[in-house]
């Protein structure tokens, strides 16, 4: 899926260094967030994409970012990640596409990206021939 863009949100340095140079080798156009509140601070420029999101952080957690962009109303897949306990259940609820459980390798990440963007393209296709 190239040129798609993935806006990578966790407070970790190392964490978003290291994943944002695994979806820039994976063909991604990545931008970083060091939190959920730098992130949502910037949503009025953000018109594509898709959120890989860490579940916890300081301030504005990830299931918390997931509630404003359903409140807002804003069309973009969140993928969650964490690595504490299965949370899938409470993390698709909350809008999730997808939980990975940390650490994953980068066959993993892209493997989940690329599923998610053909899964998003056909919703949005089907959603323009009603």
């Amino acid at each position: 899926m190239s040129n798609a863009v993935v806006h990578l949100v966790d407070d970790d340095d190392a964490v978003r260094r290291s994943l944002g140079r695994l979806l820039v080798s994976g063909g991604y156009d990545v931008r970083e967030y060091r939190s959920g509140d730098a992130f949502l601070e910037s949503l009025s420029s953000i018109d594509r994409g898709f959120v890989l999101l860490d579940v916890r952080m300081p301030g504005q957690d990830g299931f918390s970012v997931l509630r404003t962009l359903a409140n807002k109303g804003v069309d973009l897949p969140a993928i969650m990640m964490t690595g504490s306990g299965d949370l899938t259940l409470l993390a698709l609820k909350s809008g999730a596409v997808h939980l990975m459980q940390k650490p994953f390798g980068r066959s993993e990440l892209l493997s989940v990206l690329d599923r998610v963007a053909r899964r998003h393209k056909s919703a949005r296709n089907r959603k323009n021939v009603q």
